[in-house]
């Protein structure tokens, strides 16, 4: 059986670029390269060819994201509650349940 988790993410579309965001606790993202590496490799199989930027929320409630530097930017510019969160399921071993959608 394949191996299905939850999780809080989104997909988003901005100025022709798409890119999935995914939550994950502030733990991963101050665990160090390594942690952020292990983590953005459990969401390639669900995001095929589309960036993935890893977001977390700080003890203090700060946004914190890992990704490329200009979604960043655009991230951090547009803040957390602006982003269109919904939870998604996957199987591990899907193909990439939002291909029709880029």
């Amino acid at each position: 059986m394949a191996e299905t988790f939850e999780f809080r993410g989104a997909l988003i579309k901005e100025q022709g670029v798409s890119f999935a965001v995914v939550e994950v606790s502030h733990a991963v993202l101050t665990g160090g390269e390594r942690s952020i590496a292990t983590e953005r490799e459990r969401f390639e199989p669900v995001f095929k060819n589309v960036p993935i930027v890893l977001a977390a929320r700080g003890p203090d409630g700060r946004a914190r994201y890992s990704g490329r530097p200009d979604i960043v930017k655009f991230l951090t510019a547009t803040g957390w509650t602006r982003i269109p969160w919904k939870r998604y399921k996957a199987r591990k071993k899907d193909r990439n349940p939002f291909r029709d959608w880029a």
